[in-house]
């Protein structure tokens, strides 16, 4: 799991380093029997902070696509990576997977203020998910980022406003800068399936009842997306 996600890690640096979308901490060492891997430090706010205080929040989410985009598109799998077979997570025969982050969520992305500059961190799958795969739906990293943004205690800090508008400008700008589209309803499958694992990942981090407070937010999403879809 640690020459994954080092192997990972490196491929998204070379990505970001070519295409100056976005930065990714260098990796200074490394123990793959031992599971370690040290970083370069970096000052960094959380991308829902930025979002919530930062002006011209849209701006900066269509960065975040189009990064995303980038890595689909140009991060090169690793000898030996694993690969979703068709079918799996909702991944119909007519579409190439592609080199995946794994956990593309709010929490795993990052503004530089300083040198205004994007940040990615974190490069393997998400539990909560149940993927093990290198390589698959783009949809599914998609998915990941949707969900965390919409995962908001009411009244909880750093709020997004609009954030269904955050959502059309994600998908808008990552779909005009991808060369495959998204198919919403492959992104529905995905958010389905992933759902209990992701509320029981909320029960265990925030406790029974305060979890109560972030279970609407999964339903607002899977309604926007109903809308999309219509």
């Amino acid at each position: 799991a640690s020459r994954r996600e080092r192997l990972r890690t490196t491929a998204g640096f070379e990505v970001g380093r070519r295409t100056g979308l976005f930065v990714v901490p260098e990796v200074l060492s490394y123990d793959d029997a031992r599971g370690e891997i040290v970083f370069e430090r970096l000052n960094l706010i959380g991308l829902r902070e930025a979002l919530s205080r930062r002006p011209g929040s849209l701006e900066l989410v269509g960065r975040a696509a189009r990064a995303l985009a980038a890595i689909h598109q140009q991060m090169k799998a690793s000898p030996g990576a694993l690969v979703a077979s068709h079918g799996e997570w909702g991944m119909s025969s007519g579409r190439s997977p592609v080199p995946l982050h794994g956990d593309y969520g709010m929490r795993n992305l990052f503004y530089i203020s300083a040198t205004d500059d994007l940040a990615i961190i974190d490069w393997a799958n998400s539990d909560w998910m149940g993927f093990e795969a290198d390589v698959g739906p783009a949809e599914l990293d998609v998915a990941v980022f949707l969900m965390s943004l919409f995962h908001q205690r009411l009244f909880g800090p750093w709020p997004i406003p609009r954030r269904r508008e955050v959502a059309r400008q994600f998908l808008s700008t990552y779909s005009a800068a991808s060369a495959c589209p998204l198919d919403i309803g492959t992104l529905r499958t995905i958010i389905a399936a992933s759902t209990p694992g992701f509320h029981q990942q909320t029960r265990q981090y925030k406790g029974r009842f305060r979890a109560l407070a972030y279970r609407h937010n999964l339903l607002d999403l899977c309604f926007f997306l109903r809308r999309l879809s219509r």
